[in-house]
């Protein structure tokens, strides 16, 4: 459920070594119970932990922090930071802070925390879906990058979550986008994937990791008309790399230019495809983009701390900290799609698949998609309500 862009840890780290972007973290100790859960780590600042141990359990112990931390949430109200204030609060505070922060807005918001009550309710419950629910529905997985390739290590290649899917009764497919093409390449596959599928009845449930956001937002806001739409019921977003990401920014510069020219001459891969990924042509694909407001989207967000990353988000974590709190490869904020529900998975990363406790997720997210597929769990949670951040800005 995630993606390894184009999988070159060496490239990654001769990167870093040329820009000095990796730089060591502090790793200061830290733990508390916070959002449900126990979180034992380190994080990157004294501030920091004084959040994590002493604010959110709603103590004050010192006044400075206390006046500090408060007067930030003035002025921010229950809106959810957008990518630019998360990056000030990181400056102001540090990553690690602006990382509880957001997870701290996103679960304070209405919509969001019932979203993730009946998260949990799943997660602790083993009862099956009912097989008169689960008939009704079709589920199409939508892969990530180089899933053909690497698909069976960073789980790209959903064979696990359409296993465990095939088992609660779920008719799915894995939609055979290229491997390695754009955006725009794998959107056209999707659409006509959806259309087909159509013919049958059945709704249509979405599920999509990392590159294959942005495909799923453009098919689903760009190709599709109202009739074509109309079986699509939900979206799950896992991580998806709605905004792109600055990782193929950075290869863009000098002198790792030339590095990533020699990688993608060396594995054959289509260049303008990879850098379609990066921030300014996904950001101007996702402003022009309208989701049809019938269809429920759900981001499942993993947000780290500096000292819960995964065997293969630690390059890119350090290499995008000046930016801001991200997983490893997007910033945060980039991944929420618009006009949706988060559901918040403090202390993973970009790579989902390596959370020991993947499969049972994937199954409560399932039932979760298709409980709020029933438009009466959305009442009062539309794309409109975005004084609350239920909508990303």
């Amino acid at each position: 459920m995630s993606m390894k862009l184009p999988s070159a840890p060496l490239i990654c780290i001769l990167t870093c070594l040329l820009l000095g972007a990796c730089s060591s973290i502090p790793k200061i100790p830290a733990k508390a119970a916070v959002f449900g859960h126990r979180v034992e780590t380190t994080v990157d600042s004294e501030i920091a932990r004084y959040y994590l141990e002493i604010y959110l359990q709603g103590k004050n112990e010192n006044r400075d922090m206390d006046e500090k931390i408060s007067a930030l949430y003035s002025s921010h109200g229950k809106s959810v930071p957008s990518r630019e204030e998360l990056k000030e609060i990181s400056q102001a505070f540090s990553v690690d802070f602006a990382a509880l922060f957001l997870a701290d807005r996103l679960l304070n918001n209405r919509c969001n925390k019932d979203l993730n009550q009946l998260f949990e309710v799943y997660l602790n419950n083993d009862t099956a879906v009912d097989t008169s629910i689960s008939s009704s529905y079709q589920i199409l997985f939508v892969p990530g990058w180089h899933y053909v390739e690497n698909g069976h290590v960073t789980g790209a290649d959903f064979a696990k979550p359409r296993e465990l899917a095939t088992n609660l009764g779920f008719e799915n497919y894995l939609v055979a986008l290229p491997p390695t093409g754009a955006v725009e390449e794998g959107a056209n596959v999707l659409a006509a994937e959806i259309t087909r599928r159509n013919r049958s009845g059945k709704k249509i449930l979405l599920a999509g990791s990392s590159s294959a956001g942005p495909v799923i937002h453009l098919a689903l806001g760009e190709l599709l008309d109202q009739k074509e739409l109309s079986s699509v019921k939900a979206w799950l977003n896992l991580g998806g790399i709605l905004r792109g990401t600055p990782f193929i920014d950075y290869f863009e510069g000098r002198p790792q230019r030339w590095l990533f020219n020699l990688y993608i001459w060396f594995k054959g891969l289509d260049k303008q495809a990879i850098l379609g990924m990066g921030t300014a042509p996904s950001r101007r694909r996702f402003s022009r983009l309208q989701l049809d407001s019938e269809i429920v989207v759900i981001n499942y967000m993993g947000i780290p701390l500096s000292g819960q990353l995964s065997q293969y988000s630690g390059t890119g974590y350090r290499m995008l900290r000046s930016d801001g709190p991200n997983d490893g490869l997007a910033l945060l904020t980039d991944a929420i799609a618009p006009g949706s529900l988060t559901v918040v998975a403090l202390g993973s990363d970009h790579f989902l698949a390596e959370d020991p406790e993947i499969d049972k997720k994937t199954v409560a997210l399932m039932k979760l998609i298709v409980t709020y597929s029933n438009k009466a769990m959305t009442i009062g949670c539309t794309g409109q309500n975005k004084d609350e951040g239920w909508a990303s800005r």
